[in-house]
């Protein structure tokens, strides 16, 4: 028993939630058990997952709600700061995946991360779940009072949090070290309470519980053997920091529920329905215990006010916009990405829409939100602005193009808010260095300036696809455009660039092919290119459109031998079929129209290779078909994909494709060939990007091939 109480008086109860990663899952079985019962609890004291678990039921939540929101989660997605692509900006998604690694420069140089993960989506999700407590500061004055436990990572001590912002102190609470950033609070810097105090029993009995429930979801010390991820050691380091602390916290629990779940992981979250069913499973072995604690003190369930979670549909009146932390970026740069009108109602789906299009501009590191005050509504912004320069490196190879490193620096804000500088460099046999600087303005109009090397070997093939020639292919060019860009996904504009080649083969392997060839363009083009994808490899749903009108000259005006300059015509088009959670079909279309006289050889359509570059707006890809096979003026390749996905991240995919080729500008559609080619692939898409192996086929080369790429393409 813990304090003394009048005997007249019913006593109170103090529920201590444990931490413990995904087993803290287990505490939502208990409660459930609690709740059938109707034991009234008065305190609440949780560190880490029972901060959460907790927080939650301390505003009103349910056992049962609590466990509809875990069950409803992505927890993949969830705690990981991954954002959906429909937030990204058309101009980044291409920039989205393709690098495995990331870091941050500092004045001092590279800077690994302080945790793996942000925690921007875990922060996001408490935000909407509490809406309705924004405005409760004092954690004593919610439905039933609570706390939890962080640490300060200064001092080594625990923090007892019951005031402030509720899923933020939530939030610091479950911030283990190395895997989750720590927090902020009041100058200090916040981590999980369960290296300090896992257990916080004394701290409920200091509220004024009489009686403590605990409920305990760690694991003893592991053996050596049992060691065997990250996760273990993270864990096993926090546990046996906090031991001694827990064995005295122990000593003061009138019924101590200990959940048998030693067979999961702190990482378990897929394994939530059975985590909260073996909480259930314990709880109701205590049910005696209870039921005589229930009448011995005659205790009646007070009728509480059940809160139950908002839908994206709640509205709220929202009045004003206030921003901490910006520094650099500017605030209508934010407002634009926001774009939620003041002095309207709003919904939470537009809310968090905004919220994730700030963050998917990455320009922050993290965004969270607070609606503060009763009828009309501020929204207070709390942004971290990304560091500027980050450094990033993406690794490939296929059988096209060998192994090739990427380094890539990026810089933004340089000039004007709201501005991205990257420096691309590929180390490869076939190198290339591209500088790109971008102004994002919206719908307003933006800037968008290229220079770009590339230094390739391109082959020159007879009818039967056999290699006759080699190329060493060097292009340079310098692009300049003004665009527009709508709901992060659609982009138009018009532009110029200056293209020089210089094409040379010091060995000539057959009769009629030339063995160099030179020259310098100025093209003129509008653009229209939409990307909805919900993933840049493996998509289930949304579409791609890229359409260019190009004017082809080489002295501004005209081409030689013409009055007016040549005309280019290029369309992409893919869509994603969803029938149903593992089968997508996957049309595309590829076409190439070039009219006029006097069409210099480079700006022939090139057909075939799988390569999914866009180094060279020449090239249509072709399953089946060597890279650059076939040359001629107009090229359509009808195409399908059919992706099944056999497990997690691991697919099947068929790919049909046929084509016609003209090969001359005067010659009618008609007077074409038809070519065809098939193709089967398995891939499985880790973490450093796509490993497939391909067996392909066509009717324009002889026998099978095989083609193996690794990596994320860039």
């Amino acid at each position: 028993m813990g304090n003394n109480f009048n005997e007249n008086e019913r006593p109170k109860i103090g529920l201590v939630l444990s931490g413990g990663g995904a087993k803290g899952f287990a505490h939502v079985g208990v409660l459930k058990v609690i709740d059938e019962l109707g034991i009234p609890i008065d305190y609440i004291a949780g560190t880490s997952m029972g901060s959460i678990i907790g927080g939650f039921y301390a505003i009103g939540y349910s056992a049962t709600d609590i466990e509809k929101i875990i069950l409803n989660q992505n927890w993949e997605e969830l705690l990981s700061d991954h954002v959906s692509r429909k937030f990204v900006p058309i101009y980044e998604k291409t920039d989205f995946e393709r690098y495995i690694l990331s870091f941050p420069i500092k004045p001092k140089g590279i800077e690994l991360p302080s945790g793996i993960v942000g925690g921007q989506n875990v922060i996001n999700l408490f935000e909407s779940l509490t809406i309705d407590y924004h405005n409760e500061t004092d954690f004593s004055k919610l439905p039933i009072p609570f706390l939890c436990i962080a640490t300060d990572l200064e001092t080594g001590e625990a923090v007892v949090l019951d005031e402030g912002y509720l899923p933020e102190a939530m939030r610091a609470s479950m911030a283990i070290p190395t895997l989750f950033e720590p927090v902020e609070i009041d100058g200090k810097l916040l981590a999980d309470g369960g290296m300090i105090n896992n257990f916080p029993v004394k701290e409920v009995l200091k509220m004024g519980a009489d009686i403590v429930i605990g409920v305990d979801v760690q694991s003893g010390a592991k053996s050596k053997k049992e060691l065997k991820s990250l996760l273990d050691i993270v864990n096993q380091t926090v546990s046996l920091m906090a031991l001694a602390n827990f064995k005295e916290n122990v000593k003061y629990c009138d019924i101590y529920i200990k959940p048998d779940i030693n067979n999961y992981s702190v990482g378990s979250f897929e394994e939530a329905d059975s985590l909260i069913q073996k909480g259930e499973e314990i709880a109701k072995q205590f049910i005696p215990a209870l039921k005589e604690l229930k009448e011995k003190y005659e205790l009646v369930a007070p009728i509480k006010k059940t809160y139950l979670p908002p839908s994206d549909t709640s509205s709220f009146y929202l009045k004003n916009l206030e921003v901490v932390g910006l520094h650099q970026v500017s605030h209508s740069l934010l407002e634009g990405k926001l774009n939620l009108d003041m002095d309207s109602k709003i919904s939470l789906s537009e809310l968090k829409n905004g919220i994730n299009r700030i963050y998917g501009s990455r320009y922050f590191n993290h965004v969270d939100f607070q609606l503060k005050g009763e009828e009309e509504k501020t929204l207070l912004l709390r942004v971290k602005e990304r560091t500027t320069k980050r450094f990033n490196v993406g690794l490939h190879y296929d059988s096209d193009n060998n192994a090739a490193v990427l380094l890539n620096t990026t810089f933004r804000n340089k000039l004007r808010s709201g501005s991205r500088l990257s420096f691309d460099l590929k180390l490869s046999e076939n190198p290339r260095f591209k500088t790109t600087y971008t102004i994002d303005n919206g719908i307003k109009p933006g800037l968008n300036l290229e220079a770009e090397f590339n230094d390739s070997e391109v082959s020159a093939f007879d009818d039967n696809g056999k290699k006759v020639a080699t190329y060493d292919f060097n292009y340079i060019k310098a692009d300049f455009n003004i665009h527009s860009i709508i709901r992060e996904s659609y982009s138009f504009g018009i532009g110029g660039k200056m293209e020089y080649y210089n094409i040379n083969s010091d060995e000539v392997l057959s009769e009629g092919i030339i063995d160099r060839e030179e020259d310098y363009f100025f093209s003129y083009y509008a653009f229209l290119n939409i990307d909805s994808h919900d993933k840049a490899y493996y998509p289930k749903k949304g579409m791609c459109l890229y359409g260019e009108y190009k004017l082809v000259t080489n002295n501004g005006a005209s081409l030689d031998g013409m009055e007016r300059p040549a005309s280019v015509a290029y369309m992409k088009f893919n869509k994603a079929i969803s029938v149903n959670p593992n089968f997508t079909i996957y049309p595309q279309f590829y076409g190439r129209v070039v009219w006029g006289k006097n069409i210099p050889g480079f700006y022939q359509s090139y057909t075939g290779g799988m390569d999914k570059s866009d180094y060279f707006d020449i090239q249509i890809p072709f399953v089946g078909l060597n890279r650059f096979q076939f040359s001629s003026t107009n090229a359509f390749v009808f195409r399908s994909d059919f992706q099944y996905e056999l497990f997690k991240n691991n697919y099947l995919i068929l790919k049909a494709n046929a084509g016609k080729l003209v090969e001359d500008v005067d010659s009618s559609l008609s007077e074409g060939k038809w070519i065809k080619g098939i193709g089967l692939t398995y891939s499985y898409n880790s973490l450093i990007g796509p490993i497939e192996f391909s067996l392909t086929h066509s009717d324009e080369k002889e026998g099978i091939s095989n083609y193996v790429n690794l990596g994320f393409w860039f």
